[in-house]
């Protein structure tokens, strides 16, 4: 906890040191493909968000169906597309605290689906080996 205290503090030096808050990116018209399709962008800013919190409705429909606290294959997918959809939106719109929460998310979500396939082909290895 003392860690993001200093980094809270560090950023808040930094801004106050620039003599303005900034975003990122700072380029005022924006840098992502189609930037002035609004519809668009709020379409895919909807999905993305759709995705990832259908996520929490696999995890529970699908635990419900083994009668234990189960997390499917399609939760770490659904959350990985549904946290770059959001981050592509964030970033078109250049809002740093979406940016920040989105590409940081994306990280456990891989690393969930690197373990998921690595089990798998661990085990069919030893049933290989078993047989």
């Amino acid at each position: 906890m003392k860690a993001m205290h200093e980094l809270l503090f560090f950023y808040t030096a930094f801004t106050l040191a620039l003599g303005k808050a900034t975003t990122f990116p700072i380029d005022p018209d924006g840098f992502m493909p189609f930037q002035e399709h609004y519809h668009l962008w709020k379409a895919i800013g909807f999905i993305g968000l759709a995705m990832f919190q259908a996520r929490w409705i696999v995890q529970w429909l699908h635990s419900e169906k083994h009668k234990e606290s189960k997390v499917p294959l399609s939760f770490w997918y659904l959350s990985l597309v549904g946290s770059l959809l959001c981050l592509a939106y964030f970033l078109r719109q250049q809002d740093s605290v979406g940016i920040a929460g989105y590409l940081v998310s994306s990280v456990p979500y891989t690393r969930n689906l690197m373990l998921v396939y690595r089990k798998r082909r661990l085990d069919q290895i030893q049933e290989l080996q078993a047989t």
